[in-house]
């Protein structure tokens, strides 16, 4: 995920350099490497298209006269989206682009062109190229590009682990800098807007695992059309462009807030209502990216009660997309099962911006508030009426997770004692509700981390925060090995010891089997709903088809005498449905 300095400025102060950033990221767990423009835009100014006059010699082509607030300079332009009074990025002659490209005097077509107005792919900024790169009104003519409007484009790229959904937002990573650096973290001002209207629609979840919350609102009168340039310019620098102001809302709030959201063309519903299914076998959907997916039990669907409508999490259906003539709209911000979102988008082969956020957890109690800001934004920028209440189908409340974490537990495993107004400042600045009794805390977890299961985890964020590298290393420290959760591998150790000293070799081997092997003891295999490959369709149920090939592979090379074993779990169906799997240990 690309992150933008300038929008995270919104959230904290940031004082750093994108290097530094992006190492201040990585010294809490967040992967970070900059990308931004390129600081060798030697000669690129801020111009303003004064005229634009068809070439005289070519259809395609455009004769301008760039101002560079010294001089009027004639250019040559093939651009389409080309105007006069255009704020614009100038190559002066005698300018150096990406790729050592020297700007020279030309002559086009017979007419002569001192200069070049630029785009985004020759400022390196995207891979935009198919018009000129218009910059905001106002900026000063003949600045140096870099120094007054470059500092927009400077960015960090974020490798996110599966562990921090948190994390796949502005909001989220100005919440760890913030922690970081102790400095003041600002949250998105966020304020409920009344009805102004008495429309509702029917939300129903065949399964509330599959869908625990689902938030709808009706949205009418808006005005379709371009974005304001400040939101484009947002997106532009998170590495996302820009489609229409209704789908840039949507797309803003998951960069901002790290939320996913959907709107649908509210008048394409056939049934005013939503009803969340899973997919019948053989049924299919025509997708916002003009795929048709034929679906099955795997996959989750929003429907209006007959007809798909949306995959659930992963990508909207084009029958309810937002078009041009498109005036009322719904506004979904739900929370999907992570297990049930990654199952489908991985049997579809499909990935989404929205699907790698559910697949790893998003928050469920962060639907209102991405609700309420996709809400105002449309209210805003496309003149909308919040014209329905908010309608909020969540029957069982996922409630906040509770962990206790001792002193004696966290000084023994950071090794140093670290002050209680130290971890009292890094609970706060993560989030994270705590009490401290002089001997614990009592820690609430916040829903938009649910990879703080345990107390080590506390311990982890505590030390992540603090600095791995402010804990000095001293390899004098040593004690006596401590397990305190039960472990079952534990009872194999003298197994595995007795095997080695006469002689044998462990293996360790796929789990996963074909169906010839599987079915070899007779027993009814564990079939894979989405195998990578029919070698790999079924869970193992013996161990002896690895002993044999790994015998096999080693005789064939050259090896004599050989003594292998494998300790392993292996799977049984002994009936129909997952809670009929039998594991063994063999």
């Amino acid at each position: 995920m690309i992150i933008s300095l300038e929008w995270l400025k919104e959230f904290v102060d940031i004082k750093e350099t994108p290097d530094e950033l992006a190492s201040l990221l990585t010294e809490v767990g967040l992967e970070a490497e900059p990308t931004s423009v390129p600081t060798e835009l030697f000669g690129v100014v801020i111009g303003k298209v004064e005229t634009v006059e068809k070439h005289p010699n070519a259809d395609k082509l455009s004769l301008c006269t760039v101002n560079d607030g010294t001089l009027i300079h004639k250019v040559i332009c093939g651009a389409p989206n080309v105007d006069a009074g255009q704020t614009i990025a100038f190559a002066t002659v005698g300018s150096v682009l990406p790729g050592k490209i020297k700007i020279k005097n030309a002559n086009i077509r017979g007419v002569e062109s001192a200069g070049m107005i630029c785009s985004e792919r020759e400022l390196k900024i995207s891979e935009e190229h198919e018009g000129i790169m218009v910059l905001p009104d106002g900026l000063e003519l003949g600045a140096d590009f870099v120094s007054s409007h470059g500092y927009k484009y400077l960015s960090v790229e974020l490798d996110i682990t599966p562990n921090r959904p948190d994390a796949f937002s502005h909001q989220g990573v100005a919440r760890d800098i913030a922690c970081k650096a102790d400095r003041e973290f600002t949250q998105i001002s966020i304020k409920e807007i009344a009805s102004k209207g008495s429309d509702t629609i029917d939300i129903t979840m065949e399964n509330h695992k599959d869908c625990p919350r689902y938030i709808g609102g009706i949205v009418k009168n808006v005005n379709v059309g371009p974005s304001p340039d400040w939101l484009v310019e947002r997106l532009k620098s998170s590495g996302q462009r820009s489609i229409n102001n209704i789908v840039d809302i949507s797309n803003y709030v998951l960069l901002e807030m790290g939320h996913p959201t959907h709107i649908f063309d509210y008048d394409s519903l056939k049934n005013k209502s939503i009803h969340v299914r899973r997919a019948k076998k053989g049924e299919t959907l025509i997708t916002l990216d003009d795929h048709s997916h034929k679906l099955n039990q795997t996959h989750l669907l929003i429907t209006d009660g007959n007809e798909a409508l949306a995959l659930a999490g992963i990508m909207g259906g084009i029958s309810t997309a937002v078009s041009d003539d498109t005036n009322n709209l719904l506004v979904e911000s739900a929370y999907f099962d992570p297990v049930t979102i990654r199952k489908g988008a991985k049997s579809l082969s499909v990935s989404t911006d929205a699907s790698k956020r559910y697949e790893r957890g998003a928050d469920p109690n962060g639907c209102e508030t991405a609700f309420w800001r996709v809400i105002g934004l449309l209210e805003e920028i496309a003149g909308g009426e919040l014209c329905s209440e908010m309608i909020d189908v969540y029957p069982n409340p996922i409630k906040k997770k509770k962990i206790n974490l001792r002193r004696s537990e966290l000084d023994l495993v950071i090794g140093i004692k670290i002050e209680d107004k130290t971890v009292k400042r890094i609970f706060d600045g993560l989030g994270i509700l705590s009490n401290n009794n002089g001997n614990e805390w009592q820690c609430e977890i916040p829903t938009y981390r649910p990879d703080i299961l345990y107390e080590i985890d506390l311990v982890e964020e505590i030390a992540r925060i603090f600095g791995f590298e402010n804990i000095p290393s001293d390899e004098s420290l040593h004690g006596p090995y401590r397990y305190e959760h039960s472990d079952p591998e534990q009872y194999l150790e003298p197994l595995r010891y007795t095997l080695s000293t006469c002689g044998f070799h462990q293996i360790y081997s796929n789990s996963l089997q074909n169906e010839n092997e599987a079915c070899l003891n007779g027993q009814a295999p564990v079939r894979m709903l989405n195998p990578l490959s029919i070698e790999m369709g079924f869970l193992r149920t013996s161990l002896l088809p690895s002993l044999l090939k790994a015998a096999n592979h080693n005789l064939k090379n050259g090896t004599n005498s050989l003594r292998l074993f494998e300790l392993g779990n292996v799977h049984l169906q002994k009936a129909k449905g997952l809670e009929n799997i039998l594991e063994k240990k063999h």
